[in-house]
C-alpha cells in the first residue's frame, strides 16, 4: 500500500504598495524595519515548503530586498487581478495548501496560523475535508486563510465577477453551492474581535507603532527574537490607551509663543503619548535627547474620524480644527476659542478672563511649577540678574526695548538676560555674580535658555508677558513684572494681581513701590493654589474616559453640534438636537458594575442605610405607584407585570398584593435569588434588553411593563424602548421612574444638579419632552406624576432657613406641587 503523500504547503504573503488609503505602507518603518518585514517575520514561523510574498510589477523592485533578508521568494503577478496572481503562484510552485496572509498585519498570530494549517490539512481525505479554513473572532489583522491550491484554480475558471478577482478568498465563499468554506469560531485564547492590529491608514500605523512601543517596554530582544506571540501581542493590544492612542497638539503658530509645546513635549514623554509638531524646533530636539520616542513624533494626523483621544493646547482653536478634532475625543486646554463646544472636555489651567464658554475643571495648580521660598528682595539695589522674556518668539517685540530702558534705569551693577530672535546672540556668563556693584549693567542676548523653567531659580526679576513663565517664575521665587501685549492681557494682569506697565513706564520708583509691598512676587494668587491632584495623574484620568452618544437616537453626524447643557470635573452634558434628550457626552469615571455591593455599600452611602433595610420605605412608593397603573388597568385575574430591575422586589410585592402576577428580572444574582427564595416570585438574572421572556416565563407579552429608576442607566434607550414595547401588550401600561431634569434643583441651580447626579444615570429625562420621545416608540402617555418634593432645595428656603412645618415651608411646598417642580417623575403610557 503507497504512503499518502504529504501535501505541498505555500504561505503566501499578499502586498502592493499602491494601496490607495495609505500608498507605500508595506514599507513605512516600524521598530527599525519596514512594516511588511514583520508579516514576514512572522508567518515564516508557519512550517511550509515555500514561502512567497505575491506581488506586482510596479512594487516588486521596492519589496525584493525585504524578500531577501527574510529567506522569500518575489514573485510578480498582475496588479488588479489578486486571484490570478494567486493561481499563477500555484502553478509556479504545485502547492496543494495555500496559507494566505496580507503584508499590511505586522502582528499576526503565527500560532493561529500555525493551528489552523496543520487543522485544514488533517480534515483532508476525511469527512471534514474543505476547500477553505478560517478561524473567526481574532484581531482584525492577526488572522490567515487557508485554502486548497486546486480549489481556487477551479474557482477561478467558474467566475468573472470583479469582486472575486480584485481578492482570494471569495472566490471559494461566495460560491458555497460549489466548495466547502468554514468559518470556525477561533479558540478562546486567540478570540479577541474588538481588536484592531491591521494597518489600513495611517491611523492604523500610529496605533501599530503604540503596539510596538508596548512590546519594546516588556524588554523584548527584537534583534534575537523578531515575532512576537499571542500572548504578548494581546497584553498589549488591549491596553485602553493603545487601542485608543493619546495624540498631543501643541499650538506651534507664530506669535503664540513655546510653552503649549514645552508642556505637550513633557506628558508625550511621560506617558508615552504622541505629539504632532509642524516644524522643526529646538525643544523637540532636546525632549528626543532626554528620552522622548523618536517615533512618538508625527508631522501627520490620521485621518478624521480615528478612534483616538486629541489633546490640544491650542491658544485658540480655529473652527476647522475644532471640526477636524471633535469628530475623535478632543480634550482642550486653555483654548480660548469661541468652539470649545467641539470640545468633550475642556481644561482650563491658566487662569482666564470668565468666559461665555464653562470649562469642566479649572486649576492652575496642574502647572508644573517649582515651589522654591527664598528671601525677598526689597530694595532694587539688591538686585543683580534680570531676565527679560516674551517668549520664544517675542511677537510684539517688546524684548530689546524693555532691556534698553533697564539699563538706563540701572547703569551700573545688573545683568541683564534677554530671549529673543531680534538680536545677534552674545556669550551668556552662566554666573549670577559676574557683575560688581560699580560694573557697567551688561545686557546679553541670547535666542532660547534651554531648560528655562529650571533656570528661573538664577533669577531675581523677570519681566515677561501673561503666561505660563509668569507663573514659573513667581514660584521660582522670583519677582516678577508683566508687560501687557493686548488689552486682555492687560485686564488679564490686573485681575490676578501682577506688577504691571508699559515700556516707557519702567522706572526705579516703580520697581522699588513694588518691592516695597510685595506686589512683585504676586503671594496672593498662590494661596488659592490647589496642588493635591498631579496634571500627568489627571490626564490619565481623561484619556480612560467614553464618549457616549444620544442614548435614543445614536451616533449622529452633527453631534459636536448638540448644545452643551453642564460640564463638571468628570462629565459633559448635552441636548440631542434630534430628540432633545439631556445625556452624558462624555465621562472620564469607570462604568458601575450593578452587583450586590452596589445596592448595599453604594445604596448606603447614598441612603443611611442598605436597600433591604429600606425595603419597606421604598415599597410604601411602589404602592402608589400600583395604584396609578390600577387607575389606567384594573386587573383581571390573569393580568401580568414585568418589573426590569427589579432588585429586592419591593414593587413586585406591592404588585402582588394587589392582584397582579408578578415577574422580575435584575442583573445582581443576589437580588434575584432574594425574590425567588424570600418573596416567592418568579425572577430571572438577566440582561434588558437580552432577556428572551418566553424562555424565563413562558411569556410573550404582558399587561404591564415597568422600570423605577432604571431608564436611566440604560446607555441605548433606543433598544430599550423598542423591547419595551414589544413586550407590552396593545392598549396595555409602560411606567417609569427616573431623575426630573425640570425639577427645582435642575432649574435653579443646574450645574449642581449634574454634578452631583449618579456617574451612571446616562439619561435626564423632562417631562415635557418625554410624550415627544415615547411616541416614536408606540406609546402614548397619559400622567406624569411629579414626586420627590423638597422645598430646602428652593432658594428662597435656602436663604430663610425656614424650618418643616413653618408657614414658609408650606407655601414653597404648595408651590413645588403646583408648578411640578419635585426631582424625581414618573411617567405612565399606554402602547398605541
Amino acid at each position: 500500500m503507497s504512503e499518502k503523500r504529504r501535501p505541498v504547503r505555500g504561505v503566501v504573503v499578499q502586498c502592493r504598495l499602491s494601496s490607495s488609503r495609505l500608498p507605500g505602507k508595506a514599507l513605512y518603518p516600524l521598530g527599525g524595519k519596514p512594516l511588511v518585514q514583520w508579516t514576514l517575520e512572522a508567518m515564516k514561523k508557519v512550517p511550509a515548503d515555500f514561502y512567497i510574498l505575491a506581488t506586482d510589477k510596479d512594487s516588486f523592485s521596492q519589496l525584493k530586498p525585504v524578500c531577501d533578508e527574510t529567506g522569500y521568494e518575489c514573485f510578480e503577478g498582475p496588479l488588479e487581478d489578486v486571484l490570478e496572481r494567486f493561481c499563477m503562484v500555484i502553478r509556479k510552485f504545485n502547492l496543494d495548501t495555500v496559507v494566505r496572509a496580507t503584508g499590511d498585519n505586522p502582528f499576526l498570530f503565527y500560532e493561529a496560523a500555525v493551528e489552523s494549517a496543520e487543522e485544514f490539512d488533517s480534515f483532508r481525505g476525511t469527512e471534514k475535508e474543505c476547500d477553505y479554513l478560517t478561524w473567526s473572532g481574532l484581531p482584525h489583522g492577526s488572522g490567515v486563510e487557508i485554502f486548497d491550491g486546486n480549489a481556487l484554480l477551479k474557482a477561478a475558471g467558474m467566475t468573472d465577477d470583479p469582486y472575486d478577482h480584485e481578492h482570494a478568498g471569495p472566490a471559494l465563499y461566495r460560491h458555497k453551492d460549489h466548495f466547502r468554506c468554514v468559518f470556525e469560531k477561533a479558540p478562546e485564547k486567540f478570540y479577541a474581535p474588538d481588536l484592531r492590529t491591521t494597518v489600513d491608514t495611517y491611523g492604523d500605523y500610529i496605533r501599530a507603532i503604540a503596539i510596538y512601543n508596548g512590546l519594546a517596554s516588556l524588554k523584548r530582544n527584537f534583534e534575537t527574537e523578531t515575532s512576537c506571540s499571542v500572548d504578548e501581542i494581546m497584553e498589549v493590544a488591549k491596553n485602553p490607551v493603545i487601542r485608543k492612542p493619546v495624540i498631543f497638539v501643541p499650538c506651534m503658530k507664530k506669535g503664540h509663543g513655546t510653552g503649549h509645546l514645552v508642556r505637550c513635549l513633557k506628558q508625550a514623554a511621560e506617558r508615552e503619548a504622541f505629539i504632532y509638531v509642524t516644524e522643526s524646533s529646538p525643544l523637540v530636539d532636546a525632549a528626543l535627547e532626554k528620552g522622548l520616542r523618536k517615533n512618538l513624533v508625527i508631522s501627520r494626523l490620521p485621518e478624521e474620524g480615528f478612534d483616538c483621544t486629541y489633546i490640544v493646547d491650542p491658544f485658540e482653536m480655529t473652527k476647522e480644527e475644532a471640526c477636524f478634532y471633535g469628530k475623535s475625543t478632543l480634550i482642550t486646554i486653555d483654548d480660548g476659542s469661541k468652539f470649545r463646544d467641539n470640545a468633550d472636555y475642556v481644561l482650563d489651567i491658566i487662569p482666564s478672563l470668565k468666559s461665555d464658554y464653562k470649562s469642566n475643571k479649572e486649576n492652575i495648580g496642574f502647572l508644573d511649577l517649582p515651589n522654591i521660598k527664598r528671601p525677598k528682595i526689597t530694595s532694587s539695589d539688591e538686585l543683580r540678574k534680570i531676565l527679560v522674556c516674551f517668549g520664544g518668539e517675542d511677537p510684539a517685540e517688546l524684548a530689546v526695548p524693555v532691556a534698553e530702558k533697564l539699563k538706563e534705569v540701572f547703569p551700573l551693577g545688573k545683568e541683564i538676560i534677554v530671549i529673543t530672535k531680534n538680536r545677534p546672540q552674545t556669550e551668556i556668563s552662566g554666573s549670577i555674580d559676574c557683575v560688581s556693584p560699580e560694573s557697567e549693567t551688561r545686557i546679553e542676548y541670547i535666542p532660547y535658555l534651554q531648560n528655562l523653567s529650571e533656570g528661573l531659580v538664577n533669577f531675581d526679576l523677570v519681566f515677561t508677558h501673561y503666561g505660563l513663565t509668569a507663573f514659573e517664575s513667581l514660584s521660582s521665587g522670583c519677582g516678577v513684572v508683566l508687560l501687557p501685549t493686548t488689552k486682555l492681557h492687560k485686564k488679564l494682569a490686573e485681575k490676578y494681581d501682577f506688577a504691571n506697565c508699559s515700556v516707557k513706564k519702567i522706572d526705579r520708583k516703580f520697581i522699588e513701590e513694588n518691592l516695597r509691598n510685595k506686589k512683585i512676587y504676586n503671594e496672593s494668587f498662590f494661596k488659592s493654589m490647589n496642588r493635591s491632584v498631579k496634571y500627568s495623574s489627571f490626564l490619565n484620568q481623561l484619556a480612560f474616559g467614553k464618549q457616549y452618544h444620544c442614548p435614543v437616537c445614536g451616533k449622529l453626524e452633527n453631534e459636536k453640534s448638540a448644545k452643551i447643557i453642564s460640564r463638571n470635573e468628570t462629565r459633559t452634558y448635552r441636548r440631542c438636537p434630534e430628540c432633545g434628550m439631556i445625556y452624558i457626552s462624555f465621562s472620564c469615571v469607570p462604568e458601575t458594575k450593578y452587583e450586590k455591593e452596589y445596592f448595599f455599600e453604594s445604596y448606603k452611602n447614598q441612603y443611611g442605610k442598605t436597600y433591604k433595610e429600606d425595603f419597606e420605605n421604598i415599597k410604601v412608593s411602589c404602592v402608589k405607584r400600583v395604584s396609578e397603573i390600577n387607575k389606567i388597568l384594573l386587573p383581571k385575574n390573569e393580568s401580568s407585570v414585568l418589573d426590569i430591575g427589579c432588585a429586592y422586589g419591593p414593587f413586585l410585592k406591592a404588585a402582588s398584593e394587589k392582584g397582579w402576577n408578578v415577574y422580575g428580572t435584575d442583573i445582581c444574582d443576589d437580588a434575584v435569588e432574594s425574590v425567588k427564595n424570600e418573596l416567592g416570585f418568579k425572577a430571572c438574572v438577566s440582561a434588558f434588553p437580552e432577556i428572551d421572556t418566553e424562555k424565563e416565563f413562558c411569556k410573550k407579552e404582558f399587561d404591564a411593563v415597568t422600570m423605577w429608576y432604571v431608564i436611566e442607566h440604560f446607555q441605548n434607550l433606543k433598544s430599550v424602548l423598542e423591547k419595551a414595547g414589544s413586550l407590552v401588550k396593545k392598549g396595555g401600561v409602560f411606567a417609569f421612574s427616573t431623575p426630573s431634569g425640570q425639577g427645582v434643583s435642575a432649574v435653579t441651580d443646574k450645574d449642581h444638579f449634574y454634578s452631583i447626579s449618579p456617574t451612571d444615570h446616562y439619561s435626564v429625562w423632562e417631562p415635557s419632552r418625554a410624550k415627544k420621545i415615547l411616541k416614536k416608540f408606540g406609546f402614548s402617555v397619559v400622567k406624569t406624576v411629579s414626586t420627590g418634593h423638597h422645598p430646602e432645595r428652593f432658594p428662597e428656603i435656602k436663604k430663610n432657613g425656614a424650618k418643616p412645618g413653618s408657614r414658609e415651608w408650606e407655601k414653597v411646598m404648595k408651590k413645588s406641587l403646583r408648578k411640578n417642580l419635585g426631582d424625581t417623575v414618573e411617567i405612565y403610557c399606554v402602547k398605541i
